[in-house]
């Protein structure tokens, strides 16, 4: 009976093995972010060094798509809750590690013979599959959590990028700010010389121009915060290689209308499906606190016999269900149980305000947009011009020409704001729909997947 105890406790040892031998989370994680947007994860992260996918350097420009896989494979905070991975993997394996025999042994003395047995827990082979199957649901919800994450970072770095464009952008309507209103109060100058106008005049036009040079020189600091941002966000703050970012197209409008898209996120969001792995195993753990009070230990003995010395009997111990069930953690797993489900439908509700309101985002910056670009600006522009040559020659008063290069400059301004208002907006509607989505305009494509780290360039200093 020994030799059949032993062989079956090592039977499922060795079966607790095989089945704890999964592929990490982490190359899942990959796969399902090159799935979903073209991007993925370097194979073999590295503590403190900088990795660098093949061909990416800061050199010859800073592309949208370069600037993702660097924050994916260098951020700092994203490589730190990668490690879950490991930990979800770890609590797994343990999950199906059973427990070790234990044996006990009486030593003989005068009038008493010596006694040894052993003991194993045998409710662990029959609790192990549940424990397993909690187990795994969690590295599933892990998994799918962990790329929800890569998907946020993905959206953090593409709308960062686009707010250094446009704090760019805005730099370079400073410049030409500041260039009109100084032709302008050069114009006031030689009108006052002439006698056509009052020193108060000339005076207001004077401080018009200052005030052009100091918001040029404050855009030009905003463009250095904007990058010292983007430089966060992909891991690369001790880099200080300059930026030299390339420009990307705005997107008109998804393919598929907002209904659509919805049901897809609310279906297949990552999010969305670790809520349902969260709520699978609160249920597995359900389970397993209803059964897991119950204890029962086969024991071997044996004794100094009359027939070969060492005779073994069998025996058990087990629970007696007299005082308590499990009721406090019966009741806890239940609570955490509902708990799950309620995030699940909380999670739900969240994606389907997401999808809608990036999508009516990006359709009002659009439509704004469009009417900045058709109505507005060309009369504004037009406005500025007939404006200037007015004062030129002495036909309008200064009052006329400043409203107009008010106006001119906040239209510029403006639709840079737009432009990447509507960036922004689409960068979001990609990350609350979970998937990466084609413009009607073929203004976004999937990005050509990274190489593997074996081909990697070294790292810069």
């Amino acid at each position: 009976m020994l030799r059949f105890l032993i062989c079956g406790i090592l039977l499922a040892t060795g079966f607790g093995c095989a089945s704890t031998s999964t592929t990490h989370c982490h190359d899942e994680v990959s796969c399902q972010l090159r799935e979903r947007t073209g991007f993925s994860l370097s194979e073999r992260p590295c503590l403190n060094e900088l990795q660098w996918p093949n061909g990416t350097s800061l050199e010859d420009g800073l592309t949208e798509e370069e600037a993702v896989v660097l924050a994916l494979w260098n951020n700092g905070a994203f490589q730190e809750v990668l490690v879950e991975c490991g930990l979800a993997h770890a609590d797994l394996v343990q999950a199906g590690l059973l427990p070790n025999p234990e044996v006990i042994y009486f030593f003989p003395v005068d009038n008493k013979p010596f006694k040894y047995a052993f003991e194993f827990p045998l409710e662990a082979l029959w609790l192990r599959p549940i424990r397993v199957a909690a187990a795994e649901r969690e590295v599933a919800r892990v998994r799918e959590r962990l790329t929800q994450s890569g998907l946020d970072l993905i959206r953090d770095v593409r709308q960062t990028y686009a707010d250094v464009l446009l704090a760019e952008r805005r730099a370079t309507v400073a410049e030409e700010a500041r260039s009109l209103r100084g032709r302008i109060a050069e114009v006031s100058d030689k009108r006052l010389e002439a006698g056509d106008i009052s020193r108060q005049e000339a005076v207001t036009a004077s401080i018009d121009a200052q005030r052009g040079r100091q918001e040029e020189v404050r855009a030009r600091h905003d463009v250095t915060l904007a990058e010292e941002r983007l430089r966060q966000v992909m891991g690369l703050g001790d880099l200080r290689t300059p930026l030299k970012l390339q420009g990307v197209a705005t997107p008109i409008r998804s393919e598929q209308d907002v209904d659509s898209l919805t049901t897809e996120a609310t279906s297949s969001r990552p999010d969305a499906q670790a809520a349902a792995r969260l709520t699978e195993a609160a249920a597995q753990r359900l389970e397993l606190a209803e059964v897991g009070w119950f204890r029962f230990l086969g024991i071997l003995d044996a004794t100094s016999g009359r027939r070969t010395g060492h005779e073994f009997g069998p025996a058990f111990r087990m629970t007696l269900p007299l005082f308590h069930r499990n009721q406090g953690a019966i009741a806890r797993a239940q609570a955490e149980l509902e708990q799950a489900a309620r995030r699940r439908q909380t999670v739900h509700q969240q994606i389907v305000w997401e999808v809608r309101t990036a999508h009516e985002r990006l359709e009002q910056s659009h439509a704004e947009l469009a009417v900045l670009q058709q109505d507005v600006q060309p009369r504004v522009e037009d406005a500025i011009s007939k404006a200037e040559a007015a004062y030129r020659a002495g036909n309008t008063p200064y009052v006329v020409v400043l409203e107009n290069t008010r106006q001119l400059i906040e239209a510029r301004l403006r639709e840079a704001q737009l432009q990447t208002d509507s960036r922004r907006a689409w960068v979001e509607l990609e990350r609350s729909v979970g998937w990466h989505l084609a413009g009607t305009d073929g203004a976004s494509s999937v990005p050509p997947a990274p190489a593997s780290e074996a081909d990697a360039s070294p790292a810069q200093n």
